[in-house]
């Protein structure tokens, strides 16, 4: 109503003014009109008295129209321009200086082409603009009435037939309880108007709201029950279950996740706003891939990794990731398979190593010395080969027994693997008695090839203490093949070693020598 009342005084202002102008503009035109209609009076008169020069016919002419309240001076000239009569009436008022002449020509009474005479005839301007002003005041006053009181009709008819019904009907509406049956009444006499319309669609609403409310009490009763089941499940599996941000920011987890990494149920707040698998895995770009897959391909991943651990006891688990949807929360479910993969790496061990000694088998020895080659022919670097052979040990064994043979193929592996420069050199047993090593990205001309096979020489004819205070003696002869100089692949750099090491013995055994020819 504000609004109405507002645009109605604007309108109003507007069509005030505009009506003002239009009865301001229409007065002065009647004025204009009167003028020139008392000079259309006296006009043959004039015209008479100017033919004539008769002056006091003229004189008595112009002292009548010189009387009209519209008139400030009147004139009669001759042709010549002679003012033959004046008049200016004498008022209270007189008018300002100058003002509006309205004049015309006056025509022989017997000859209408000759002209005679002027009248001329000055209006009294203040008098025309008061009765101007006036007149438009009156207009734009009726006007301005006129809106005043079809607003105030308008304003009480709306605030008596949609006003007070409305907000009637706000107040009974922030009485009512949600959830209950109570509905609005239609207000009397609006049963089939707008208003009527409004309660009844609103107690529609009361009514859908209502019912949104049980559905809404009886699933939240639901909901409850399955959370319960969920939160039951989730505490009492046996699998590990953890939930993280998009940022890797743990979220959630089960206690069986917490017993899994070695934590007490007391750590998971602390646990709780740190990077988890930063925090939890030792290879955490391992884990970071497994989420990237996952997310890449929408569907769970799972891979075996290894845990953050202090001291040599590493521990493993087998977990399974899962991004879900547009939140991008991580979800992941973990085992525990420390004993599994210790089971594993023992028996991979035992496949690969010689069960008296520790050191790599022949089937070891040779996948590894494959990728050294294979590495070496990618970097353009050579590869030496040591064949090693004890020279005396069936001498022990005959001696001392097999027990005291075993001891010293023991300790001959252990000075053997101590003689070598890096841990990344090869070292395995091939046969009974016999050994192989392998320096990557050592030649032949390399210094250290040789102090490598004369420190072995030299600690294999050291004595080696066996049972009963007992001491026994081998030596050994080492034959040396290097990578591709005596061949390309590892069965001919072994055979150029392995002849290498015979020639050693049937020269005098206990050294070492170069394959001196490519093989094959």
């Amino acid at each position: 109503m504000l609004a109405v009342f507002t645009v109605t005084s604007v309108l109003t202002l507007i069509a005030a003014m505009a009506a003002y102008q239009l009865g301001y503009r229409r007065a002065l035109d009647a004025g204009r009109a009167t003028l020139n209609g008392l000079i259309a009076a006296i006009e043959k008169s004039a015209s008479i008295g100017a033919y004539a020069h008769d002056t006091v016919l003229l004189q008595e002419v112009i002292d009548g129209i010189a009387q009209h309240e519209l008139v400030s001076k009147v004139e009669v000239i001759d042709p010549d321009g002679r003012v033959l009569v004046s008049k200016s009436p004498s008022r209270d008022n007189p008018p300002s200086s100058g003002g509006e002449v309205v004049h015309r020509n006056l025509l022989s009474p017997f000859d209408r082409s000759e002209k005679v005479g002027e009248i001329r005839v000055t209006a009294d301007v203040d008098h025309m603009e008061r009765t101007a002003q006036r007149d438009a005041n009156a207009l734009a006053w009726m006007f301005v009435l006129q809106s005043v009181v079809l607003a105030v009709v308008i304003y009480v008819l709306g605030n008596r037939l949609m006003s007070q019904p409305i907000v009637k009907l706000a107040g009974l509406l922030r009485l009512m309880k949600p959830g209950t049956s109570e509905q609005l009444i239609v207000p009397k006499g609006h049963e089939h108007d707008e208003i009527g319309s409004l309660v009844d669609g609103a107690n529609a609403l009361l009514r859908t709201n209502q019912e949104a409310l049980h559905k809404e009490r009886d699933l939240r009763a639901q909901i409850e029950k399955m959370e319960a089941q969920y939160r039951q499940i989730f505490d009492s599996s046996s699998a590990g279950i953890f939930v993280l941000a998009h940022d890797g920011v743990l979220i959630n987890c089960n206690p069986t996740a917490l017993r899994v990494l070695g934590l007490a149920l007391e750590d998971m707040q602390v646990l709780k706003g740190q990077d988890f698998i930063k925090r939890v895995f030792a290879r955490p770009d391992r884990a970071l891939n497994l989420i990237d897959e996952a997310a890449r391909c929408g569907e769970t991943v799972a891979d075996d990794l290894e845990l953050l651990h202090e001291g040599d006891s590493a521990k493993w688990v087998h977990c399974l990731i899962s991004v879900q949807g547009e939140s991008n929360w991580i979800e992941g479910v973990m085992y525990d398979i420390t004993e599994r993969k210790l089971a594993e790496a023992d028996a991979l061990h035992q496949a690969e190593h010689d069960s008296l000694t520790g050191l790599r088998n022949r089937a070891a020895c040779d996948m590894a010395l494959d990728h050294f080659i294979a590495e070496a022919a990618v970097n353009h670097v050579p590869v030496s080969v040591l064949y090693i052979d004890l020279d005396g040990f069936k001498q022990v064994n005959d001696h001392f027994g097999h027990k005291a043979g075993d001891q010293v193929l023991i300790e001959c592996a252990r000075r053997i693997k101590t003689s070598l420069r890096r841990s990344s050199d090869l070292v395995g047993r091939v046969g009974g008695d016999e050994f192989v090593a392998a320096l990557y990205g050592v030649g032949p001309t390399d210094q250290v090839l040789c102090q490598v096979a004369g420190d072995i020489v030299y600690a294999l004819c050291q004595p080696i203490p066996v049972e009963g205070d007992q001491v026994a003696y081998v030596g050994a002869s080492v034959g040396i093949a290097v990578f591709p100089i005596h061949g390309p692949s590892r069965k001919q750099v072994l055979s150029a070693a392995d002849e290498a090491m015979y020639g050693v013995k049937h020269s005098g055994k206990n050294s070492f020598a170069l394959a001196y020819q490519a093989v094959g």
